[in-house]
């Protein structure tokens, strides 16, 4: 008898149980707790999906949020548009163009000829008054003139500007400028 065998015949009371222990450990393993793993690792995977999709959602919830405060704040902006920066009728878009005369002799500019041209179309509320000036000066003069009309309070838009040599020996700059403004032309409908 070997060696192996003899231990084997005499503590068989002990190594049955135990290789019975250790197979039925292999089972449960086998067909307990790897399927359970799995499961878990899905679940967890599933979880991760689920996290992804949540912050997914956040995001468009909160643009959608923004998009709201967007259009809401640039509501409000427009109706301060409308009510304080725009003229609210022809007349007084005529009077804010006549400040064109006024930051011309401030800056020390010759005005020369102008007119004045109202247009509105049927789609829209507003109406455009059109200026065209021509004014004579110096060329810092005339960069005075176009900084004062382009810091100016009142809404009005340097379409144009031309420029050429004014009469031999005079030294001066003559600027063709054209420069509109717009005005509500249903009066307070907004």
């Amino acid at each position: 008898m070997t060696l192996t065998r003899r231990i084997l015949a005499e503590k068989r009371r002990y190594i049955y149980p135990l290789a019975g222990a250790l197979l039925l450990n292999a089972i449960l393993l086998v067909a307990v707790v790897l399927p359970l793993s799995r499961k878990v690792q899905g679940g967890e995977e599933s979880a991760q999906r689920a996290a992804t999709t949540l912050a997914a959602a956040r995001a468009d919830y909160n643009a959608a949020l923004s998009t709201v405060t967007g259009k809401d704040s640039a509501d409000a902006e427009l109706k301060k548009f409308y009510g304080d920066v725009l003229p609210v009728d022809q007349s007084q878009a005529r009077r804010v163009m006549f400040t064109l005369t006024e930051m011309a002799r401030k800056a020390n500019l010759t005005p020369g000829r102008a007119g004045m041209s109202p247009s509105q179309t049927r789609e829209s509320a507003l109406g455009k008054l059109t200026v065209t000036q021509t004014l004579a000066g110096p060329y810092r003069s005339l960069r005075q003139f176009i900084y004062d009309l382009e810091t100016s309070p009142e809404f009005l838009i340097l379409e144009h500007v031309a420029l050429s040599q004014g009469s031999e020996g005079s030294g001066a700059l003559v600027m063709n400028v054209r420069v509109a403004t717009y005005f509500r032309a249903g009066g307070n409908e907004h």
